[in-house]
Order: C-alpha cells, then sequence, then structure tokens
C-alpha cells in the first residue's frame, strides 16, 4: 500500500483534502485533544491520559498490518484515520476475505467539519487513497450499529450493508465498499473527487454531526 499520502480535489466544496503518515511528535496533542471529545470517546472509549494514550499509538504503529494517518482539510488537521489488511485484522475473523481487502477507522476531531458538506467527501476521499492499491477490490468497515450517522454517510460513499457481527468490544455492521461501484460513482482521475460531468453545488447546511 500507499504509505507516503496523498492529496484530492472535492469540487463541489472548492476544498483540498490531504491525508499523511501519522507521527507522534507532529499529531500527539491533537489526537489527544480530539479523543477527549465527549461524541468521540463514545465511540473510541480511549479518553486516557496521556501516558497511557502514547503507549497505545507506539503499539498502534508497530503494528505492520495497519497505517495510522492525519487527514487535512485546506491544510487544517480534522481528521484521524486507520487503515488495514482486513486478513490480518480481528475483522477477518468474522467475515471471509480476499487477500487484498482493506478497512478502515476514522475519527471526525473538528467539530466545525461534522456533517454533510465535509464528512462524506472525507470517507471518499480516503476510499480513493485506499483504492490507489489496485490489487484492492473490497475495503470494508465495522461501525457500532449504534452509529447510526456512521452508517448513513457509509451509504453515501457506497458502502453496503453485510450484516451484523458480535465483536468482543461492541455489535459492528459489516459495510463493504467495491471498487466497482465506488469509481461508479467518483472520478478515477488522480487527484480529483468527482468527475468533470458531476455538477457543483455548494456546501450543504446541516448541523454538526457527532460520529
Amino acid at each position: 500500500m500507499n504509505s507516503q499520502g496523498a492529496e484530492i480535489y472535492n469540487s463541489q466544496n472548492g476544498c483540498y483534502y490531504s491525508f499523511r503518515p501519522f507521527s507522534i511528535d507532529r499529531d500527539f496533542d491533537v489526537y489527544y485533544k480530539w479523543m477527549h471529545q465527549k461524541y468521540v470517546s463514545q465511540w473510541w472509549d480511549l479518553a486516557k491520559t496521556r501516558q497511557e494514550l502514547e503507549a497505545h499509538l507506539i503499539s498502534e504503529l508497530s503494528d505492520k498490518h495497519q497505517d495510522l494517518f492525519i487527514g487535512f482539510i485546506d491544510g487544517r488537521p480534522v481528521s484521524y484515520w486507520e487503515r488495514y489488511w482486513l486478513q490480518q485484522d480481528i475483522l477477518g475473523k468474522y467475515v471471509e476475505t480476499l487477500p487484498f481487502d482493506q478497512g478502515l477507522h476514522f475519527l471526525i476531531g473538528e467539530t466545525a467539519y461534522l456533517g454533510r458538506t465535509y464528512t462524506p467527501s472525507l470517507i471518499a476521499a480516503f476510499l480513493k487513497f485506499q483504492f490507489q492499491e489496485t490489487r484492492t477490490q473490497r475495503i470494508f468497515g465495522e461501525p457500532d450499529i449504534r452509529n447510526r450517522k456512521v452508517l448513513r454517510y457509509a451509504e453515501e460513499t457506497c458502502f453496503e450493508m453485510q450484516g451484523i457481527v458480535e465483536m468482543p468490544e461492541r455489535a459492528s455492521a459489516v459495510m463493504v465498499c467495491r471498487r466497482e461501484n465506488f469509481f461508479a460513482k467518483y472520478s478515477a482521475k488522480p487527484g480529483k473527487l468527482w468527475a468533470s460531468a458531476v455538477r457543483e453545488s455548494g456546501p450543504v447546511s446541516e448541523p454538526a454531526l457527532m460520529l
């Protein structure tokens, strides 16, 4: 997989979405802040001390089956992402896998970027980054079945629900995004989210939503 990151332009809101590898030295403070946001901690359960979170991150970064990223909108850090190989992940014990299936976890840490103006397109931009691995035909998500907003955003970004699995920490919806379905909606051109034929529209007004 490409571990160097990517930048993708969203013509619908005029923003550049970019992702770069997570660094404890550069990113720990904002990660700590985000994990202590109430709407984040209710799903991630990582509102821990600085020492505990640093130990957690060291363990996550040493795990070779996944990569961690910070997501930006126009240069501002707003989100955190985990990309992993499904066959080597706990979810792979619950579903049938193919060799290059990937999965993702994410959070939007800045409340100003919650909602339909940014969240679905952020997810789509990261999916496009994942699909740069041309052997990957499917990307999986496993949100908590109670997290209805994320389930709705997943459906907007070409995920289909395959069922529910009882994992150790929660009941999760198994969501699958297939390459052919994704690129039937989004541009296949590098660095662009939407095809030029897609009608550009202004930002959608909606109150901040919690992920």
